[in-house]
């Protein structure tokens, strides 16, 4: 017999087997604590990065939006009618929203045919319940319907435009139109169509501020800038609104 309790036919002792099996099961003890470890190590990680990781949602939305309740003004309650070019007046303004979750930042974009020479402008709104001089008023589109007010919001930009640049603009004989940057990507095959209906493509400069935790609404007015002719014998203009969330791109 070897003094570690064994013998030369290579058989284990009694004493050889329980130490054999001790070792065994340390190693097995260990290797479950690691993995019991790591998988609790997981599920903190898993809770302190859920709010970041939550999937992001954005919106563009006509008047009101209700937070704590979940309700919203869908844009198609945003109505272009009643522009009277002959009225003298130079504007004409119209309230719309971006409201989502978990997005830090977004780009505002305009695309817009030229028939009209009309022009447009963006500007942060805020809203109200009190009619003040010169807000514009919203009635929503509910059992119960409530009208709420909208004013430039001074504090943001000074009260100026949400600062953007055009993708595609171009100055011919003293027309600002669209180039065929985007032709293709706007008509696909067709070839034969008129420069004041190719549109025009425009985004804000810098990410407008979302919220990358929770949710949000931003309020703003469009204004619409008659530079035309005055009058409403006049063709008709198209013009497409959306928001985009900053991460997905420039």
């Amino acid at each position: 017999m070897q003094e570690d309790g064994t013998v030369k036919s290579g058989r284990v002792s009694k004493r050889g087997k329980l130490q054999i099996f001790t070792a065994v099961m340390l190693c097995a003890i260990m290797i479950l604590s690691l993995t019991a470890n790591a998988w609790f190590a997981a599920s903190r990680g898993l809770v302190a990065y859920a709010p970041i990781s939550s999937p992001e949602a954005l919106y563009i939305g006509a008047g009101h939006r209700d937070i704590a309740n979940d309700t919203f003004e869908d844009i198609r309650y945003l109505y272009f009618n009643g522009i009277d070019a002959t009225d003298g007046k130079e504007y004409y303004d119209y309230v719309f929203c971006v409201y989502g979750r978990c997005v830090s930042g977004y780009h505002l974009q305009l695309a817009y045919t030229t028939n009209n020479q009309f022009t447009y402008e963006i500007y942060v709104a805020k809203e109200e319940t009190v009619n003040s001089a010169g807000s514009i008023a919203y009635t929503t589109h509910t059992e119960t319907p409530e009208t709420f007010y909208y004013s430039i919001d001074t504090t943001v930009n000074s009260g100026n435009p949400v600062a953007g640049h055009y993708l595609n603009g171009v100055t011919v004989n003293g027309e600002f139109i669209a180039d065929s940057t985007y032709h293709s990507q706007t008509y696909d095959s067709y070839n034969n169509v008129d420069k004041y209906a190719e549109p025009i493509y425009w985004q804000t400069t810098t990410p407008q501020p979302g919220n990358a935790r929770t949710d949000f609404v931003t309020y703003y007015i469009l204004r619409v800038r008659i530079n035309g002719k005055r009058t409403n014998d006049r063709e008709t203009d198209v013009i497409c609104m959306t928001a985009k969330s900053a991460s997905v791109g420039s």
